[in-house]
């Protein structure tokens, strides 16, 4: 355990699961204001301590993202909160970690976790322990995602120790109703913040004083005395938040013995708030934002100097937590970002509709790996979701993406009310040819989140909602207030009950793919003759090489992009006739060279340059920080 020595009137408190790659931001903004403001405040990322409790192998392990709909870090936190029979905790390993996992690593994550959970109560008591010890007049407790059991624990451990420290919980788990129910629920939590706390919790702080009651502040709901339920202000003006300073962060991952030897840390930021697709068309299950979609978004002057500060500081690597790209910025920040000295190299949230300009201009400026939220390749369960693209659309991005070296993260949803089973079939006829792009990370049913139009109508889609299935293994005894702590939702009702049986198809084709693509390959050999030359290995290992003819030559570098069929036989008119061109894209979608959508094609082979396949994460970071090496020497 790694004791801090300065006492401080405010400690800000994060604990496991969270990550130990990326600082919080959220409290280091927090922690950054109350400093600016003179207050006397420090961070405390826990989740270190605990990863050295268990090792940090374990910890990586049960915290990965491709476990994270079982809860694992919340269940293994949570018998300090909710007393359960042995019987319990055993059924969720059988009932909830193979619906996650195969049976191998369901036994790895059994083991795991198991082993994890003899360490919890030592773990929290020595925080608590840690936290009294410096005596502050106020504990924030930051809890998002998988965090809430351990956080919960925590508290309660800290006021028996100190009970008139004054416990404030804050965070994604506390947005609007959830927080409400957290200090319903648990007497030893003094407030919440509800929403954005970047003005409300450093005005909380300077009112706050030893003698009860607790400051009414808009966007703090108190236990005792004077109470607001109101929810803070949005900041309208992002460029007057501070820069956030990491270094207690930074700190306490230096102190980690072996962790650089397995992760290199990142500075997360942020250059806007809200989404402005959704703020316009919310996308059906998506419950991010909470009650506000508002968007916002930092000037670029403003966004690029803090993109420098973090870097000279921290290096080039970032996480944007953006939820969507500002479009403006394609014209304004990219630019700037592109014509730095030192090369970034970032991740950021993007709408899927982009065209080669967005590509090129996000490649240039170092973002590198982007998350456009694909879920589907069916236009017709796009339209479901509110996404406002197509799958053709998709298709292009992954293929756009491909060539200029950026990472596609993105996960395959199925399940959503009123789409068409025979979808997947066609799906899975379609996939074979898409071997040489990005494959989907996973492929799982949709949820119903909190706050998504899927939550608060269900009967507008005719689906009946149940806390997801981990939950009441989780919050155990709490009976029928399991609604009030879930945030994410299985669903029920209509055609989407069979769902896991008419998607096989499909889920079979993904895993190939998945399986297959490091071997796939399909692209243009040389662009510039007259009768270009294809390399195709999608389909079986054994590397196939034709020649087109120069009418087929000519339809692929015409739809090297979403091209209507007219405009192509309105563009070859004056070599070929309507109906050779025709006949020459109907045999070009037969092999597998074209995708066709509506009255649209686009060529699939990827255009001559450094991939010849959508490049892996790994291979991206290598050609960057090898070429800044080699620009250095």
């Amino acid at each position: 355990m790694w004791n801090r020595s300065d006492p401080a009137r405010v400690h800000l408190v994060s604990l496991p699961f969270t990550s130990l790659q990326y600082p919080n931001l959220g409290a280091s903004l927090l922690g950054t204001a109350l400093k600016e403001r003179g207050v006397d405040c420090a961070i405390d990322y826990f989740a270190f301590d605990f990863a050295e409790a268990i090792g940090i192998d374990a910890y990586l392990f049960l915290s990965h993202e491709k476990f994270y709909q079982a809860f694992l870090g919340e269940w293994v936190f949570s018998p300090l909160v909710f007393e359960r029979p042995e019987s319990l905790d055993m059924e969720y390993l059988t009932d909830v970690l193979p619906d996650f996992a195969d049976p191998l690593e369901a036994l790895l994550l059994t083991n795991s976790a198991l082993a994890a959970r003899k360490a919890v109560r030592g773990f929290i008591e020595n925080c608590a322990d840690q936290i009294a010890e410096n005596a502050p007049e106020i504990v924030g407790v930051t809890t998002s995602f998988q965090q809430n059991m351990a956080s919960i624990a925590f508290a309660k451990a800290l006021k028996q120790r100190a009970p008139d420290t004054t416990i404030v919980f804050g965070g994604a788990n506390c947005e609007a109703e959830l927080g409400q129910h957290l200090l319903d629920r648990f007497d030893f939590i003094d407030a919440v913040c509800n929403g954005e706390g970047d003005v409300s919790f450093p005005t909380f702080v300077e009112r706050f004083s030893l003698a009860k009651p607790l400051p009414e502040v808009p966007g703090i709901t108190t236990r005792n005395g004077s109470s607001s339920r109101q929810q803070g202000g949005l900041v309208q003006a992002l460029d007057d938040l501070p820069t956030p300073d990491f270094s207690e962060f930074y700190a306490r991952f230096d102190k980690t013995p072996g962790l650089d030897e397995l992760l290199q840390p990142a500075p997360t930021i942020e250059t806007s708030r809200g989404c402005w697709w959704g703020a316009k068309h919310h996308c059906t299950f998506c419950g991010l934002n909470g009650n506000s979609m508002a968007y916002r978004s930092k000037s670029p002057d403003r966004a690029f100097a803090e993109f420098q500060t973090q870097a000279e500081k921290y290096g080039p690597d970032f996480v944007v937590v953006d939820n969507i790209l500002d479009y403006a910025y394609f014209d304004s920040l990219l630019p700037m970002l592109r014509d730095a000295p030192t090369p970034f190299l970032m991740h950021y949230e993007v709408k899927s509709n982009l065209f080669p300009k967005h590509i090129k201009a996000m490649a240039e400026a170092g973002v590198r790996k982007i998350q456009p939220g694909i879920e589907t390749l069916d236009s017709q369960i796009l339209r479901l979701m509110k996404k406002g693209v197509t799958a053709q659309q998709n298709v292009q991005t992954l293929k756009l993406c491909a060539q200029a070296g950026i990472f596609v993260d993105w996960g395959f949803i199925f399940g959503f009310p009123g789409e068409n089973p025979k979808s997947y079939d066609q799906m899975a006829e379609l996939i074979p040819y898409l071997h040489h792009l990005q494959p989907p990370t996973a492929f799982g049913p949709v949820r119903a989140d909190r706050f998504s139009p899927y939550f608060t109508r269900p009967s507008d889609h005719g689906i009946q909602l149940a806390p997801a299935k981990p939950y009441k293994y989780i919050y155990a005894g709490v009976g029928d207030e399991l609604s009030k702590f879930s945030y994410h939702h299985q669903m029920f009702g209509g055609d989407i009950d069979d769902a896991t049986e008419y998607t096989e198809p499909a889920k079979e084709a993904v895993k190939k793919w998945m399986s297959c693509h490091s071997d796939a390959r399909f692209y243009i050999d040389d662009d510039n003759a007259t009768q270009m030359t294809l390399v195709d290995s999608r389909i079986g290992k054994e590397e196939k090489r034709w020649r087109l003819s120069v009418l087929e030559t000519e339809i692929v570098r015409l739809s090297a992009c979403i091209i209507a069929r007219d405009r192509v036989a309105d563009k070859l008119a004056h070599g070929f006739s309507a109906s050779q061109v025709e006949v020459t894209i109907g045999k070009l979608l037969e092999d597998g060279v074209l995708l066709k959508e509506r009255n649209s094609i686009l060529a699939l082979p990827l255009q001559p340059g450094l991939y010849r396949q959508a490049p892996t994460w790994p291979e991206i970071r290598a050609e960057v920080f090898q070429a800044d090496l080699e620009g250095v020497q």
